[in-house]
């Protein structure tokens, strides 16, 4: 850091003719103004006091809006710190110290020790010295840092500039339309930023936003031709982007409780674009994750499942094999497509209809048909999924498999044991007619579907079972498979979603939170692996209908009794209208926006404009830029032409003649105009007296026209227009 020529801060800032002064440092000039704020007459509305205030808090306001929005991305003690550096800006608190040697010296000494610990920070955050989103945060850390060290205009200079590169850094993170929100309102601070620091005159602030308007319109054509035309080459369009923090609601467990508070969520969890005729409604079964192992309060996956990688030298495994050989030639040979839009999840696996086939690089395929991918889903992730018909899966069950989703916890649930027993007895061991006698037994029990279902203890299938009788989804699945495994009969658990409904613009099927479910497998002799969803049991509409069309169907009773249901009932409906008007704002900026890629570009543009080559495409990108350009250099020239009164552009054509032969003879800028025709015909006196007596008649005709009887006629009168005839001629006859 350099010290500064210019007078000290809290001099200039005690001394009102110091912060005047040309030579006043940029921070001086703001403590100048604000002591002159009792003095200067704004504008009693909020808009012109902030549009008034000096450069030097817009420069700060600016780091505010811009730094924000990285809370979502960022570690919270560097939000912090950085808050903390521009507080400790404010002129108010850097007025506090007497001395400008004091004040540099401290906050050098806490820039330093600021950026130090900083760094040991990111090391610690992240536990590594690579990635894009250690990158940013260094980059935000950068910009915190030189804060400490803002004196003078060209500091202001380069926090600004390095703002607007901490800016752009938000859609390495997420390319969503709040995010573009958050650019475009913070790249509005920053240029009303810089437009202040050349304005620093201007104490009511007139005028900022009028100049920021013609910089908009300036920016935004080549914005759009940038955006058409410009060329999405590798390595910038196939760089793997970082993703927002967000998460779905299927978790990689699931226990009794998990699911109930999910259902009322319409945060969407995914898109769906189906490229032929969409599947009915109770067979849209998005299979998550499958979870065999269970401990008697939770449920989760088992490590020992396989995965398996498809490439086109990779030969299909053999259980693919045999499950396709055992379909229909129809099921065989006519796979549907759909293509599926995922929110970020951080998580790896995808979601798919039964039985999910993805023929993708960096997605694997489970022995349990579970859709894994290389690497967490940081970001809005698109991808193609084969859908085949029903089909036989694991006829033929191993010993591993047929232990694993026969295990039970050794003790615990002893009544849904007990049971278990006496169904399975009285249905002479066919696991057929077992499952019917579960589903009687539930219907004549009275158990109740609802979203708002008691907490469950220890002995959670027994106190469902037999007690509270009201549960989700997850109750029914969870309660269904343990009564399967207790006859000895393999099932297991899959979660993911069942349903969803129709987006607003009827082109995509929109699958949500509150579509969360769960449903069992259970496996039987000849037939392999058989969805059956318990929950349809109680609630067939949910499965028939969905949940949406189920919620508006029974309202507040599936969140309780009481007021408290009506309250969370009517809570739900705003949040649903509001949520989905966002998504289906998102889904297009999402479409037609981010994912405008180079086949897109190629398909559309550039193949309406015949462009065949890069070079070409550069060329168009090139000649529309200049012609914008041009259109706009036009447009403010036009706007900023000089307009001149018809009495007065003869005398303006008569000093520039003037001018040419003697500058002396032309008129001044702040000259008006009889004032220059007396002073001309002082110096015409002597040195020309032939075009004493024509001046005379030009200024005889000027008075006429301007303030004379002639100035309250229409320049159109015919008399008005005799007599500017005449002064053109008189002054046509000076030489």
């Amino acid at each position: 850091m350099t010290e500064s020529n210019n007078p000290p801060f809290i001099e200039a800032a005690s001394d009102q003719t110091a912060s005047n002064s040309v030579q006043a440092s940029f921070a001086a000039l703001a403590i100048g103004q604000y002591a002159q704020d009792d003095n200067v007459a704004l504008a009693n509305n909020w808009r012109q006091k902030l549009l008034a205030q000096p450069a030097y808090c817009w420069v700060l306001i600016a780091q505010v809006v811009v730094i924000l929005p990285h809370a979502a991305h960022l570690p919270l003690w560097l939000i912090g710190f950085a808050l903390i550096s521009i507080g400790t800006q404010l002129p108010i608190v850097k007025a506090k110290f007497k001395h400008i040697k004091t004040l540099k010296r401290s906050y050098q000494s806490v820039q330093m020790l600021g950026f130090l610990v900083g760094i040991a920070g990111l090391w610690l955050t992240y536990d590594t010295a690579f990635g894009l989103d250690i990158g940013v945060a260094f980059l935000v850390l950068c910009l915190v840092s030189k804060l400490w060290e803002l004196y003078k205009r060209r500091d202001a200079y380069v926090v600004l500039n390095l703002s607007l590169f901490v800016l752009a850094a938000l859609f390495l993170m997420d390319q969503g339309l709040v995010t573009t929100i958050e650019v475009v309102i913070g790249a509005i601070a920053v240029l009303l930023a810089f437009i202040a620091l050349n304005d620093d005159g201007n104490q009511q602030g007139d005028g900022r936003l009028r100049t920021l308007g013609l910089l908009s319109i300036g920016a935004l054509p080549l914005l759009v031709i940038l955006f058409l035309f410009f060329p999405r080459l590798p390595p910038l369009w196939s760089v793997q982007l970082s993703g927002q923090q967000a998460t779905t609601g299927v978790s990689d467990s699931m226990s009794p409780g998990d699911f109930a508070n999910l259902s009322q969520s319409t945060e969407l969890a995914f898109r769906v674009e189906f490229a032929d005729q969409r599947p009915p409604q109770e067979q849209l079964y998005w299979r998550g994750l499958v979870f065999s192992d269970f401990d008697g309060v939770t449920w989760r996956p088992n490590p020992s499942v396989q995965a398996w990688s498809w490439n086109s030298n990779t030969p299909t495994p053999e259980w693919v094999t045999t499950a396709l050989a055992s379909a229909s030639d129809a099921a065989r040979l006519s796979p549907r497509s759909y293509e599926i839009i995922l929110q970020p999840t951080q998580q790896r696996w995808l979601f798919g209809l039964d039985y999910p086939f993805a023929q993708s690089q960096g997605i694997r395929l489970t022995s349990d048909f579970t859709l894994i991918k290389n690497r967490p889903v940081t970001q809005q992730l698109r991808y193609s999924v084969l859908r085949f018909a029903p089909m036989r899966i694991d006829t033929v069950l191993s010993d591993n498999a047929r232990r694993i989703n026969l295990a039970l916890p050794s003790t615990g649930n002893t009544q849904a044991r007990a049971l278990a027993k006496q169904l399975f007895a009285q249905s002479g061991s066919d696991p057929v007619r077992y499952m019917s006698a579960i589903q009687r037994w539930i219907n004549q029990t009275e158990f109740r579907y609802t979203l708002s279902p008691p907490p469950l203890n220890e002995n959670r299938i027994d106190e469902f079972l037999f007690e509270t009788k009201a549960g989700f989804c997850e109750h029914y699945s969870s309660s269904f498979t343990f009564m399967l495994r207790a006859a000895g009969i393999p099932a297991r658990v899959v979660t993911g979603y069942q349903g969803g409904s129709m987006s607003r613009g009827g082109n995509v099927w929109e699958v949500r939170q509150m579509d969360a479910h769960a449903w069992t497998e259970v496996w039987l002799a000849d037939q392999g692996w058989v969805r059956v969803d318990p929950t349809a049991f109680v609630a067939p509409e949910r499965v028939e209908q969905g949940m949406d069309a189920m919620t508006q169907t029974q309202g507040a009773a599936l969140f309780g009794d009481g007021a408290r249901a009506q309250i969370s009932y009517q809570q739900y409906q705003m949040l649903q209208s509001l949520r989905r008007l966002s998504d289906q704002a998102s889904y297009y900026w999402q479409k037609d926006i981010v994912g405008y890629d180079q086949d897109k570009q190629a398909d559309s543009l550039l193949k309406w404009l015949n462009i065949k080559s890069v070079t070409q495409q550069i060329i168009w990108l090139g000649v529309a830029a200049i012609s914008i350009m041009t259109i706009l250099i036009l447009f403010i020239w036009y706007r900023r032409r000089q307009y001149w009164h018809p009495v007065d552009k003869p005398l303006i054509a008569l000093s520039k003649r003037l001018g040419k032969k003697d500058k002396t003879l032309a008129r001044r800028d702040s000259e008006g105009q009889l004032a220059w025709l007396d002073r001309l015909s002082a110096r015409l006196v002597h040195s020309e007296p032939d075009n004493l007596s024509q001046i005379d008649i030009i200024k005889q005709y000027y008075r006429q026209l301007r303030y004379g009887r002639l100035s309250t006629l229409n320049s159109s009168h015919l008399e008005y227009q005799q007599t500017l005839q005449q002064l053109n001629k008189a002054v046509r006859r000076y030489k």
